[in-house]
């Protein structure tokens, strides 16, 4: 039997992810120790001991070493949009490199890393939902898919080299609960409208904060290794969102909106703080299916996308206002 996780090393702890996940290993694991790396202070539920370093700083690696973590788990990532593309690269390819370094001089017995069901792609020929073995296709004009891309090349390198190592990556749609509030759930709760590319009725699937927190860690308690989606089977089209917010759901050229998009970006305009890119995303479909979770792990969702996604309305303090 594989031994649980007591000594738990997670970057990005002060974030969404780090929170739930911190969360859920209180309630199933009480006597794991946890450090947790964030330049953020943590919350009601903090971490048994700090880190407050930047993931890209070079003293990363040995502050980690000196916690000895049998499990490390990089959640850190610049999920806002920034205006500055060195910055942005720096904390999220950067700081990969400095967690792998740290990995590599510990050798913990696993090592898990976020990644997003955006390395999949926006393709017009997805067909069907994919699973684990589909091809990683990102769209290189939206960062953040770009660069979840070039993690996981990383952490496949690092995976090859280190075979003593269970190394995972979770791979989640739109994560969503109430309360949370990024570019990403403004793009649904921060206009009047719901735009529809060329028309299209695009499906997109969304994960409840507590349903990952949840697949994360029971990945963890199984030393599982390689790539797990994370995403309840379910969906909602574009018209169904707009019916669950009460806005008009409106078809526009997918020129005009990209183009939109871009404008909106680069005047700093209100409502939105949309990267350019995202509109590729809302354009094709880019579903996936849980197949690893629920085959492997036997793992099930406890909020399906449309449950996660009206938890996530509900709890718009603006909207309920």
């Amino acid at each position: 039997m594989t031994d649980h996780p007591s000594r738990i090393a997670i970057t990005g702890s002060s974030g969404l992810y780090g929170r739930a996940l911190l969360g859920e290993i209180r309630r199933r694991l009480p006597e794991a120790r946890v450090l947790g790396v964030d330049i953020r202070a943590a919350d009601a539920c903090p971490p048994d001991d700090v880190l407050s370093l930047d993931v890209a700083d070079p003293a990363l690696p040995a502050a980690i070493a000196r916690f000895a973590p049998d499990t490390l788990v990089h959640l850190a990532f610049a999920v806002q949009p920034g205006r500055d593309a060195a910055a942005l690269r720096s904390a999220n390819i950067d700081g990969t490199r400095r967690i792998l370094e740290a990995a590599a001089r510990v050798r913990p017995t696993r090592v898990l890393v976020a990644s997003s069901a955006t390395v999949y792609g926006a393709q017009p020929d997805r067909l069907a939902a994919c699973d684990e073995t589909a091809p990683l296709r990102p769209l290189q004009g939206y960062y953040y898919s770009a660069h979840k891309g070039l993690v996981e090349e990383m952490v496949d390198g690092f995976a090859a080299t280190h075979p003593e190592v269970a190394v995972s990556v979770t791979r989640p749609a739109i994560v969503v609960a109430a309360g949370v509030r990024n570019f990403l759930t403004d793009y649904f709760l921060g206009v009047p409208f719901l735009g529809l590319p060329d028309g299209r009725d695009t499906p997109l699937q969304f994960v409840h904060r507590d349903d990952l927190a949840r697949a994360t860690l029971a990945i963890l308690m199984a030393s599982a290794r390689g790539a797990f989606n994370v995403a309840p089977d379910d969906s909602l089209t574009h018209r169904q969102i707009a019916r669950a917010l009460g806005v008009p759901a409106v078809p526009l050229p997918y020129v005009a909106m990209a183009a939109l998009g871009r404008l909106w970006w680069s005047l700093r305009l209100p409502w939105l703080a949309t990267p350019p890119g995202l509109a590729g995303y809302v354009r094709h479909p880019w579903l996936v299916t849980s197949r690893r979770l629920r085959d492997e792990l036997g793992f099930s969702f406890a909020y399906s996308s449309a449950a996660a996604f009206a938890e996530l309305v509900a709890g718009d303090e603006l909207r309920a206002g």
